[in-house]
Parts: C-alpha cells; structure tokens; sequence
C-alpha cells in the first residue's frame, strides 16, 4: 500500500459545512517543483534542470527542518526517504491518489519549479492519464496557463452541497475578471472552498503567518486593490468556507477567522500530503 511508504508524511483535516451529506475525502497536494528534462530538451534545458534539483535537494531539507530564516518553527519529517527526485516525488504522489480514490486531487501551485518544455509535457501527460478529477492552480513559479494542466479563469467542481473553485493568487493578486466570477458564485450561495497558492493572512491569522516572510502572504494592508479585495472576500463573506493553499513550503492549520479554517499544504517534493474530509 502506498500509504505505508515512509516517503509520506500525512496531515488529516475535516472540514464541515452545513447542508453537506455524507463524508467527502479530497487530497491535497502541493509544491512538487517538478524539475525534468527528455529526448526534446536541449543541452541547455538539460543542464538547468539538474541545477534547479541540485538545488531543492538541499532546501528541501532546509524547509523542513526549520533551518532557514522563513522556515523557523518547522519540524517536519526528513530523511533518506524524502532524498529522492521531484520526478520520483510526483510519481509517488499520483500513485498515492489513484490507490486512495478521492473525490478529487488538488494541486495547490510550484507544480513545476519553472515553465520549461520537458516539465510541461510530463505533467501534461500525467495528469491527462489520472483516472480522477483533478484542479490544479498555478504558483509564483508558473505561467497563468499550461495546456492540459490549468487555465486562466476561476474554474470549479460541484460536490454534493458544496463547490471547490481554483483562484490564481499567484502574483499576490487576483485579477478583475476572477474577482468579478467569485463574487457570482458567492451570490448563488452554495458554499465555496477556495483553493489558491498564496496563504492570505488576516489578523485572525496573522501572528502564525508572520513566523514566515510576508513575502510568502497576501494580506489587507500591503496588497494592491484587488488582493485586498480578495482577502475581504475570503475573510468575511460567509458562502466562502474555507481556504487550501501552499507557498510556505510548511504546514500551517490556520484560520481566517474563528471557524473558517485556511490550510497550508507543505512540500509535496518532500512527502507531505494533505487528506482532508469534507462534512
């Protein structure tokens, strides 16, 4: 089974809303900075491909064991079992979610470590080939599109009394058109789960969130005028139940305000997954 592998480090959260039936699991996953090169890559491509590896093969750890100035605080599960590719990593992941069979698999952003043509064609293929749903957002690391994997827009999935929208918060903003879309959506009121790639910190949440760089939130005070309407949005609208997201590379169970939890997934290169029932 997969869940007995040692690679993965698991984070179970429950999130109940009013009016739902029955019991709903979702996994949640994010930060996999796929790195990948293939017969089409160039010498070039190739090369950058293994530096950036290199590189997460050492802050990767770095994360998890608190050791950078962001980071202070983590303690989270590493050793020879984390110490594996992001290749290896993903492979692992969507085994993990094809033998667990959630409603679906989101994927909260830094899917790749950069937009490079290798990285793109492999996640394309990946995901075109998972048997389940899938919604998948793009991260500071990314393009607003990659075919096949995510698209510009707000798009959703309808469950049984609830609704899961992707929102690109990627840039620490959100744009016009997305702002306009969620707030129709929250005007049908069925109840919403937001899943982005920037945390928003709200002051609720916000002596946990400034443990790490503001670099790595959206808050009401420093973002420009759509970020803070987003924020506004998440923070006090009531058909908005709950936030997923990622960026901060650790797990943080927070809430935007008392009742409304925000769920930060940690790195999924290095094990972390998020299982999360909906009630």
């Amino acid at each position: 089974m997969m869940m007995d592998d040692s690679f993965f480090w698991f984070r179970r959260n429950r999130i109940t809303i009013p009016g739902v039936r029955g019991e709903h699991l979702f996994l949640h996953i994010t930060d996999t900075h796929i790195n990948a090169a293939d017969a089409e890559s160039s010498d070039e491509e190739r090369a950058e491909s293994e530096k950036q590896e290199t590189m997460w093969a050492s802050f990767k750890e770095k994360f998890a064991r608190g050791q950078l100035p962001f980071s202070v605080g983590n303690d989270e599960p590493y050793g020879d079992p984390q110490r594996i590719t992001t290749l290896e990593a993903f492979e692992k992941q969507l085994a993990l979610a094809e033998e667990l069979k959630p409603e679906a698999l989101l994927l909260s952003g830094d899917n790749l470590e950069r937009m490079h043509g290798a990285g793109e064609r492999y996640l394309k293929r990946k995901l075109a080939a998972y048997s389940g749903k899938f919604l998948c957002v793009p991260g500071n690391h990314e393009a607003p599109a990659c075919d096949g994997c995510w698209a510009p827009g707000v798009r959703t999935l309808d469950f049984d009394g609830f609704r899961i929208a992707a929102v690109d918060d990627s840039q620490k903003t959100v744009s016009r058109a997305d702002l306009d879309t969620l707030h129709a959506l929250c005007c049908e009121g069925t109840p919403l789960i937001i899943l982005c790639h920037v945390p928003i910190c709200t002051p609720c949440c916000k002596e946990e969130l400034h443990r790490v760089m503001d670099y790595f939130y959206i808050d009401g005070e420093t973002a420009d005028e759509n970020g803070k309407e987003f924020v506004e949005l998440c923070e006090k609208n009531d058909t908005v139940k709950a936030v997923l997201c990622g960026h901060v590379h650790g797990y943080h169970a927070t809430q935007l305000v008392p009742g409304k939890p925000q769920i930060i997934g940690s790195q999924g290169m290095a094990g972390a997954v998020d299982l999360f029932t909906v009630d």
